[in-house]
């Protein structure tokens, strides 16, 4: 099954500065995501539940505290309420939000969370709830309490590297000891377009996680690059799936 509509989410944006008169937007500012959101460019936005999250659900165990960062709209957030799981999602694109609470018919009851300094709006319906701020500085006190496993589909590609190991440390810190990861990441060729989406192979996610995570690679597969990749010869990249397990 491709994947090349994941791609669609890290648009071209104007820069006369440059040849061929493109660039590639290098960060996760939040008037960029929410222009995207206002004029729907959402192709990265997926009508059914992930197939390698269905297909590794069977690891996670019964009724787990689920975290998705970066979650937008996505199903995969109701997907995993009706298999029994609570689930916490983090977006801080608020139309995302809403939307997906107005698609699903589901009502609504907002709280304010607040902690080291930072403050999120938390929607909550029963088993679920979605966390409106930056996923950078979500911690155990604002998610409510310890993680059993962060299904992470495509946050950590979407981050600058100078960002990595923030997100990393606070993944971490979410997790309960011998909590999961269900990470799916992509790599390729970089030298010939950069991100995002940025290539996260499997070295660098052994650099990432290795130390404080055991790595188990669930499965690879080639994904077709969209047109823009194509057109700097980037005809695919390598969609690679992993299951971590924090090792304390």
């Amino acid at each position: 099954v491709g994947r090349s509509e994941l791609n669609r989410k890290f648009e071209f944006v104007q820069d006369r500065t440059r040849v061929g008169g493109f660039r590639l937007k290098t960060d996760m500012k939040h008037e960029f995501w929410n222009e995207r959101w206002q004029q729907r460019q959402i192709g990265f936005h997926l009508g059914q539940p992930h197939d390698w999250l269905v297909a590794a659900h069977e690891r996670i165990p019964a009724a787990s505290r689920i975290y998705v960062p970066l979650c937008g709209k996505t199903v995969d957030l109701v997907w995993l309420r009706d298999q029994g799981h609570e689930v916490i999602g983090c977006e801080f694109v608020a139309s995302a939000i809403q939307d997906f609470f107005r698609e699903h018919d589901l009502s609504t009851q907002t709280e304010h969370r607040e902690s080291g300094g930072n403050s999120y709006e938390c929607h909550r319906t029963p088993g679920l709830s979605v966390l409106q701020g930056d996923a950078l500085n979500l911690n155990p006190e604002l998610a409510g309490g310890p993680i059993d496993v962060i299904f992470d589909r495509a946050a950590l590609v979407a981050l600058d590297p100078t960002s990595r190991q923030r997100y990393v440390d606070g993944l971490h810190s979410l997790l309960r000891p011998g909590g999961h990861i269900l990470l799916i990441a992509f790599a390729y060729d970089q030298s010939r377009i950069a991100g995002p989406p940025w290539s996260i192979d499997a070295p660098t996610i052994e650099s990432l996680f290795g130390e404080r995570f055991a790595i188990e690679t669930l499965a690879v597969r080639a994904e077709e690059g969209n047109p823009r990749f194509q057109a700097a010869g980037v005809p695919e990249m390598e969609e690679r799936c992993c299951w971590l397990t924090r090792k304390d």
